[in-house]
């Protein structure tokens, strides 16, 4: 009876190690110019999602050194602009921050945003626009946005491409490379490989480790009863 409990119980922490999950990121690189006046550093940054539990994306913008986000002055530029599968129902915005230099980031709702020479100057459907960034240069650069976006039925996959673009981000150049106060739209055209490397999910160490337990107390328990 004990080697048959060994036996179940090799197998239980086999098919319970056995059950890794891909992280679930994809990350986006800025490399769609549709700045007018230049922008000639790319890729400006890039865009990550990652799926942070049920019906929530964690989404991270990061901006080279080049750049950094501005306040648009028209209609036609929006700090980070998105669209998301229309079976997406009851998007929200949550948990924003920026940084190096902390700015306030308003999320608009469900709209119509165009970045001007992003999409074939179709709008996109969301936007986040960053009411204290400075419309020029400025000496303190924010470089970094990290908000969440909730919804239901929302993966990262539920993000899609506005003919061509996924995202637009609204910048300013900071230095000679990507030229000093040039503006303009950066779009990211398609997602890079996600990370293929199988990454244990904790729902499956936790039963990895309630198996063993189990197990334990059983064989205890056969034991005495020798």
């Amino acid at each position: 009876m004990l080697k048959k409990l060994l036996l179940a119980g090799s197998a239980i922490c086999f098919v319970t190690a056995a059950l890794p999950a891909s992280a679930d990121t994809i990350t986006f690189d800025l490399t769609h110019s549709g700045c007018s006046s230049g922008c000639n550093v790319l890729p400006a940054g890039t865009v990550t999602l990652e799926q942070n539990g049920l019906n929530n994306v964690l989404v991270t913008v990061q901006l080279t050194g080049d750049y950094s986000f501005r306040n648009a002055p028209d209609k036609n530029h929006h700090g980070f602009v998105f669209d998301l599968d229309s079976s997406v129902t009851g998007v929200g915005v949550s948990n924003i921050t920026s940084g190096p230099t902390a700015q306030t980031f308003v999320f608009e709702g469900l709209g119509s945003y165009k970045d001007a020479g992003l999409a074939g100057n179709n709008p996109f459907q969301y936007a986040l626009e960053c009411t204290t960034c400075k419309k020029g240069t400025t000496t303190t650069p924010t470089q970094m946005l990290s908000f969440d976006v909730t919804g239901t039925g929302l993966l990262t996959s539920s993000f899609i491409s506005n003919n061509g673009d996924y995202f637009g981000v609204d910048v300013v150049g900071l230095n000679q490379a990507s030229g000093v106060g040039l503006t303009g739209n950066i779009g990211a055209t398609g997602p890079n490989t996600p990370p293929t490397s199988p990454v244990p999910e904790p729902s499956s160490l936790f039963l990895l480790g309630t198996g063993l337990t189990g197990l334990a107390g059983l064989i205890r328990s056969k034991l005495f009863q020798a």
